[in-house]
């Protein structure tokens, strides 16, 4: 018969129990694979919100071109050059619509004007192919005589100043319509700057005759 436990043993005893019950309460399980704990059970400061910033596309600045377009010198009665900033890259229908807009101030008050009406409209562009850009105008039907081929002179001037463009082949509200040259001989074939030479205020010293009234 073992012998009998005295309080000394059952102290004893009970100390090692308990140590042995509280060392495998706290042991931390042998997981094969991760598990995910729940949101609860993480200490607050690993869920604290991350810091990392996206940064945006930048959008890159708006550029200008320097464009010619052509108005007339009121002393001079021939075209002159005047240089506008548009969008780059600028299209040919592009420069042509800054034609219609008219002189600025500063224009007009150097002694410049334009021969195109101001209700005068693009209704539609195509080209350029093989250098010939097909334009089509509203009516131009209120002008004629030596104001419509100036007109005509500053369209063609200006659409030409594109480097792949040549001539100009004019429609008018939709349709294939006959033009005049500088000397206002019509014609239903592209303008180039060689039809309207008298009004090149370039090339206006050199020129034999004055155009037709």
């Amino acid at each position: 018969m073992p012998p009998p436990l005295t309080p000394l043993r059952w102290r004893r005893a009970f100390l090692v129990i308990a140590s042995l019950l509280a060392t495998g309460g706290c042991g931390v399980p042998d997981d094969a694979e991760p598990r995910a704990l729940a949101p609860e059970s993480v200490p607050f400061s690993l869920l604290a919100t991350s810091t990392t910033t996206t940064n945006e596309p930048m959008t890159p600045p708006a550029v200008d071109e320097s464009v010619a377009v052509y108005l007339v010198d009121n002393e001079t009665g021939q075209l002159v050059e005047v240089r506008r900033s548009v969008p780059a890259p600028a299209s040919v229908g592009e420069v042509l619509e800054e034609l219609l807009q008219g002189p600025t101030e500063a224009e007009l008050a150097a002694g410049l004007s334009s021969s195109i009406p101001s209700s005068t409209q693009l209704l539609g562009l195509e080209g350029p192919v093989a250098g010939i850009v097909t334009v089509d105008l509203s009516d131009l039907s209120g002008i004629s005589g030596p104001g419509q081929r100036m007109a005509l002179a500053q369209v063609v001037f200006t659409a030409t100043g594109a480097a792949e463009v040549e001539s100009v082949l004019f429609e008018f509200e939709g349709e294939l319509s006959q033009a005049p040259n500088a000397e206002g001989e019509s014609t239903s074939e592209p303008l180039s700057r060689e039809d309207f030479a008298a009004f090149d205020q370039s090339t206006a010293g050199t020129t034999d005759e004055a155009p037709a009234g």
